[in-house]
């Protein structure tokens, strides 16, 4: 029936669907009536125009975003990593990507955390407290703020919000921390993320003043609404649209360049290229710029900054960071395991070279203490690791306390 309509209306191009849930089904109608599908928010990696030659994706693909991500891992030499991500189409997609990025860097990833996309606040509970036990304290969330915001809410409730703790969102969260009600952004302070730069310009400003007008006007009650990326993005598809209008449509889509409200729009195999990412530091109302993400430079303090000596790597472009906890010190990235098992170091039970190696039982408290060069030089390099490793020695002895 849908299909019909498409093609007896003469339809001549489709604006949406707005999520990567909704798009496959949509994508593969569009490819059978042979009609340009045009997407500003359908984010999901797994959705490609080699797929469909009708698909266009005038938005930023969620995979663009892990260079930005993996260099903020990087700068702070955080050397474990979880994400945090819902159970969908939409949050699976960008792991693939995420996890060759930060394997490029060495950093693991130990556990993958998925939540259900209809998950209740226990069952967040029961996730949150779980990587409440482990040692790593890195997590990348990347979800839609419906759920996120239920997830900073408990985690916040439950004490994963202070010193030592590192949350990193991803744009489907950072690109609409201004139209997040207070109390979720209260439960989010301190945490890092990257979300799509948009310039201001002046036909930006002239435009939002308009819009704003309007949506007042409809929506008297809603005096704070703000204009997010994907309304941006809306508009310039249409443009788009209105620009490529022809028998040949596809073909002058796939041709179209101009500056729109949200930057360049230019495609590369009917995907938007991607602009730089701003990385934001969520403190008081929402969330702070701190620097900027490039492919070319990788991370900047400015967008416009040309200082050849810069080491673009490093922590120290960017700005001020207040860290969960309300901290300025880089937290470390792990803790000790409260439930992890212990390294059993064996060590010998012998008489001489005592300056070496020496094992001390002490009858009263039938507690034992080992020291010596030996242990020393161990206790250096186990302190010297960026993550915990707990251990004990166990002399090696008879039952008497005499040497094996």
């Amino acid at each position: 029936m849908t299909l019909g309509l498409m093609k007896n209306v003469e339809v001549q191009g489709i604006i949406g669907p707005t999520t990567s849930m909704q798009a496959d089904f949509v994508i593969d109608l569009g490819g059978k009536a042979q009609v340009p599908i045009i997407s500003f928010s359908a984010t999901s990696p797994s959705l490609s125009s080699l797929r469909s030659p009708y698909f266009i994706r005038a938005t930023q693909i969620d995979s663009s975003q892990v260079g930005a991500i993996s260099a903020i891992v990087k700068a702070f030499g955080w050397r474990e990593v979880v994400p945090v991500y819902v159970d969908n189409e939409f949050g699976e997609g960008i792991i693939p990507f995420l996890t060759d990025a930060l394997e490029e860097i060495d950093v693991r990833v130990p556990y993958r955390s998925i939540i259900p996309p209809s998950a209740t606040d226990d069952q967040l509970v029961v996730e949150l407290y779980k990587l409440m036990t482990m040692q790593t304290r890195v997590f990348i969330v990347h979800m839609l703020p419906s759920l996120g915001s239920r997830l900073f809410t408990k985690a916040k409730e439950i004490g994963m919000m202070s010193e030592d703790y590192v949350w990193i969102i991803t744009d489907a969260m950072a690109n609409e921390l201004s139209s997040m009600d207070q109390s979720v952004i209260n439960s989010m302070q301190g945490i890092l993320g990257v979300k799509s730069n948009v310039l201001r310009t002046k036909e930006l400003e002239n435009f939002t003043v308009r819009w704003k007008r309007k949506f007042l006007q409809a929506n008297p009650t809603l005096v704070n609404a703000e204009l997010n990326i994907f309304g941006l993005r809306a508009y310039d598809a249409t443009t788009a649209l209105a620009i490529a209008n022809g028998p040949m449509l596809l073909q002058a889509l796939q041709n179209t360049t101009f500056r729109g409200l949200s930057g360049d729009f230019y495609l590369v195999d009917g995907q938007l290229q991607s602009s730089p990412y701003q990385i934001v530091n969520v403190i008081g109302n929402g969330g702070r710029g701190i620097g900027f993400w490039t492919p070319k430079n990788g991370i900047i303090r400015e967008l416009n900054f040309t200082n050849s000596n810069t080491d673009f790597r490093s922590k120290s472009n960017l700005g001020s960071i207040i860290w969960p906890g309300d901290t300025t010190s880089p937290p470390k990235g792990w803790v000790i395991p409260t439930n992890g098992k212990k390294l059993r170091v064996g060590v010998p039970v012998k008489d001489g070279f005592s300056q070496f190696v020496t094992v001390t039982r002490n009858p009263g408290s039938n507690k034992t203490t080992v020291t010596g060069y030996c242990i020393d030089v161990f206790e250096a390099v186990i302190t010297a690791l960026p993550y915990a490793v707990p251990h004990e020695y166990i002399p090696f002895a008879t039952p008497d306390g005499n040497s094996a």
